[in-house]
C-alpha cells in the first residue's frame, strides 16, 4: 500500500494537534496543571505555528492545482522546527529565566533558535493574515539591526546580535510578550467560547431574534444586519469574520427589499465593525486593553457600553432614515421565523448572561469564559439539535484551535513590533515628534493619532493593530493629560475604524464582495454610516462622562444629550428627520447634534435650541403635505 504525502493525508495529524491544543489550555488556565509562565507561553507559540504550518499552505491553489510534495516538506520541516524551539526552552528553562540579562552570553543553540521563531512568527503571520503585519515587523527588526546608520533624527546607539536576540527571544519582551501572555491566558478561552456557541447551533438564536424584533419595521433586513451583527460580534473577533458570518444572508435580504447594493454591503460592514465596539467581549482587542491600560476588563467593558450604543443608534436611525425616504420594504413573513419557535430557544442566550454576570462580580476573565463555555455544553444537553457528540464536541475543541491562530499568530509577531520598540526607543521618539507637531494643542494631538491609527491599521486585524498604535500613540495623549483608559479608548476606537475608512477598509471591501458593489463606493458609504464613530473619541477625551467617568447625574444627563445628538447627526448626514431637509435644516441638524454629543450646559442649550428649531419647521411643513412614514 503507497503513502502519498498531501494536504489532506495529514489532516487527521493537524486534527489531533488541534485538540492537544485545546486540551492544553483547559489542563493549565482551569487550574488543574501548574507550568511556568515563560514555558506556557513558549508551547502556546510552538503549538500555533505547527498548526498553521500543517493546515495552511504557503498558497492558494487552485481547485484543480495539486501542492508540490517539495513544499509540503519545507512545512513539515517548520513544524518540526518550532517543536524543536520548545524542547529546546524546556531542557534550558532554569538557565534561561535565572541568566542576568544584557550580562551573561547568549549560546549559539539559543542564537538558532531565537532566528528560526522569528522566521517561523513572520511566516505564520504572513500565511494567516497577509503581508501588511508582517512589513512592520521586518522593518523595525531591520532598524534594530541597522537603525544606527539613519540619520540623527530617528539613529539609536545600536545593538549586537546577542543583545537582540535576548530582547526578542529570551525575555518576555518579544515574541513571548505580553500580547501572546494575554493571547495564551484570556483570548484562547472566548475563542473557546464562541467556536462551542456556534457548534452547538445555540448562535442560530441571533439571527432568528433579530428577525422577529424587525419583522414589522420598514427597511427590516439592514436592521437585522445591526443586530445580528452586534450580537455574533461577541463570538467574534474579526470585522470581516463578522461581514462573512452574517452578510451572507443580510446583504441579499436587504437588496431584495430595495436598498442599494453598495448602501447593504456599507450597512452589514459598518455593523460588523461595531461589534468589536459592543460590551461584553468586544472582540479580543479590549483583553489586551485591559492589561495594558491596566484598567481591568469590567472597566473597559464598562467605559464602551455609552459610545457602543451611541455608534449602533447612530446606523439604525440612519438605515431607517434610508427606508423611509425610498419607502423601502419590511421583512417577508417567510424569513420571520415562529415567535413561539423563538421564545422557546431564548435560553440559548443564557451562557452570555452568564458571561456578563461573572464579569461583573469581579471574577478572572479566563474562569468567566470557562464557566460561561461550560454552560454552553450543559444547556445544549436539552435539545436534540443542540447536543454535543463525542464527535462535535471533539470538532468543538478542534475548532477552537484552528480559531485562535490567526489571532495569536498576530499577538506573537506585533509582540516582535513592541519589543523593537522597547529596545529602540523609536516610540518615545514618536511620541515626542507629534507632540512637537501638534504644539499645545490638545486637537490637533488628536488628529495626528487618529491619522496614525488608520495608517497603522490598514489591512491589520483588530488585535495587532490595536497593540501598535496603542504602543506608539497612547503615551502621546496621556503625556498631554488623558486618563490613561480614555488614552487607550481613543486609539483602540481608531484601530478598529480603520476597517472602515478608505482607502483600505477590509471590511467594507468584505460586504462589497458579497453584495457585488463597487468596492470603493461601499467604503465611502461605510465611512458616511459610522461617522458617529470618528466623532466621539474626540468628545469623551474632552469629556469622560461619556466612558462613565465622573459623577452619576452628569454621566446621565451626558447620556441623554449625546442620544439625542447622535439622531440630530443622523438625521443631517440622511438629510431626513420627520420629512427632507433643506440645506439650513441639515447644517442645523449635525451642529446641534454636535453641540449635544460634546457634554457641557452652553453647548447643550445651543444643541438643544437648533434641533428644536427643525422639528417645528418639520413639524408645520409635515402638516401642509402628510407623508406616510
Amino acid at each position: 500500500m503507497s503513502f502519498a504525502l498531501t494536504r489532506e493525508g495529514i489532516k487527521p495529524v493537524a486534527k489531533g494537534f488541534a485538540l492537544a491544543l485545546a486540551l492544553f489550555q483547559i489542563w493549565f488556565t482551569t487550574g488543574f496543571g501548574v507550568l511556568d509562565g515563560s514555558m506556557m507561553r513558549v508551547m502556546f507559540v510552538s503549538f500555533i505555528t505547527v498548526l498553521v504550518f500543517l493546515f495552511i499552505p504557503c498558497r492558494k491553489y487552485k481547485e484543480n492545482e495539486k501542492e508540490p510534495t517539495l513544499f509540503l516538506l519545507i512545512d513539515l520541516c517548520c513544524a518540526g522546527l518550532a517543536i524543536a524551539t520548545a524542547v529546546y526552552f524546556a531542557l534550558h528553562l532554569t538557565e534561561i529565566t535565572t541568566r542576568m540579562r544584557y550580562i551573561d552570553d547568549v549560546t549559539p543553540a539559543a542564537k538558532f533558535f531565537a532566528a528560526a521563531t522569528v522566521l517561523l512568527v513572520l511566516e505564520i503571520t504572513r500565511r494567516t493574515t497577509g503581508w501588511a503585519l508582517v512589513i512592520v515587523a521586518s522593518t523595525l527588526i531591520l532598524y534594530a539591526f541597522f537603525g544606527d546608520m539613519l540619520p540623527r533624527a530617528v539613529k539609536h546607539t545600536g545593538f549586537t546580535f546577542d543583545v537582540i536576540v535576548e530582547h526578542l527571544f529570551l525575555l518576555n519582551e518579544g515574541v513571548y510578550g505580553i500580547p501572546i501572555g494575554v493571547a495564551t491566558s484570556t483570548l484562547f478561552g472566548f475563542i473557546m467560547f464562541g467556536a462551542f456557541l456556534e457548534r452547538s447551533k445555540m448562535s442560530s438564536i441571533f439571527m432568528d431574534l433579530a428577525c422577529l424584533l424587525t419583522r414589522n419595521s420598514q427597511g427590516g433586513p439592514a436592521k437585522v444586519a445591526i443586530f445580528a451583527s452586534a450580537l455574533f460580534g461577541t463570538i467574534s473577533g474579526s470585522a470581516a469574520a463578522n461581514v462573512y458570518g452574517t452578510g451572507t444572508f443580510t446583504i441579499p435580504l436587504m437588496k431584495k427589499v430595495g436598498y442599494r447594493a453598495p448602501f447593504a454591503g456599507a450597512v452589514e460592514a459598518v455593523a460588523s465593525t461595531g461589534g468589536q465596539l459592543m460590551p461584553p467581549v468586544m472582540g479580543t482587542a479590549a483583553f489586551l486593553m485591559a492589561d495594558l491600560s491596566g484598567a481591568g476588563y469590567l472597566n473597559v467593558a464598562k467605559a464602551a457600553l455609552l459610545p457602543a450604543i451611541l455608534y449602533y443608534l447612530a446606523l439604525l436611525v440612519m438605515i431607517h432614515f434610508e427606508a423611509v425616504k425610498n419607502d423601502l420594504g419590511k421583512l417577508s413573513p417567510d424569513m420571520v421565523p415562529e415567535t413561539k419557535s423563538v421564545v422557546s430557544r431564548l435560553y440559548y442566550l443564557v451562557p452570555i448572561a452568564v458571561l456578563i454576570l461573572l464579569l461583573g462580580m469581579g471574577r478572572s476573565v479566563v474562569f468567566c469564559a470557562n464557566i460561561a463555555t461550560l454552560s454552553i455544553v450543559l444547556l445544549a444537553m436539552l435539545k436534540a439539535e443542540t447536543r454535543f457528540t463525542f464527535k462535535s464536541f471533539i470538532e468543538a475543541l478542534v475548532a477552537s484551535s484552528r480559531g485562535a491562530l490567526m489571532v495569536s499568530a498576530c499577538c506573537a509577531c506585533s509582540g516582535l513590533i513592541v519589543g523593537v520598540l522597547s529596545l529602540t526607543g523609536i516610540g518615545y521618539k514618536f511620541i515626542n515628534l507629534i507632540t512637537i507637531l501638534a504644539g499645545d494643542s490638545l486637537f490637533l494631538l488628536m488628529v495626528y493619532l487618529m491619522l496614525t491609527s488608520f495608517v497603522l491599521g490598514m489591512g491589520i486585524p483588530t488585535t495587532p493593530a490595536y497593540i501598535v498604535v496603542a504602543t506608539l500613540g497612547a503615551p502621546a495623549l496621556i503625556k498631554a493629560g488623558a486618563p490613561q483608559l480614555v488614552a487607550h479608548m481613543f486609539v483602540f476606537y481608531y484601530a478598529i475604524l480603520s476597517f472602515i475608512t478608505p482607502p483600505v477598509c477590509v471590511a467594507a471591501f468584505a460586504g462589497a464582495a458579497i453584495a457585488e458593489s463597487k468596492a470603493m463606493e461601499t467604503g465611502f458609504i461605510a465611512l458616511k454610516l459610522g461617522i458617529v464613530a470618528f466623532i466621539v473619541p474626540y468628545m469623551f477625551v474632552y469629556q469622560p462622562a461619556l466612558l462613565g467617568i465622573g459623577e452619576t447625574p452628569e454621566i446621565i444627563w451626558a447620556a441623554i444629550t449625546a442620544i439625542i445628538g447622535v439622531i440630530g447627526i443622523a438625521g443631517g448626514m440622511q438629510s431626513w428627520l420627520l420629512c427632507s431637509t433643506s440645506a439650513w435644516e441639515r447644517a442645523f441638524l449635525l451642529i446641534g447634534g454636535l453641540t449635544l454629543i460634546y457634554p457641557g450646559l452652553s453647548t447643550d442649550i445651543i444643541g438643544f435650541g437648533l434641533l428644536f428649531s427643525v422639528g417645528v419647521v418639520q413639524m408645520l411643513r409635515r402638516r401642509r403635505a402628510p407623508i406616510a412614514a
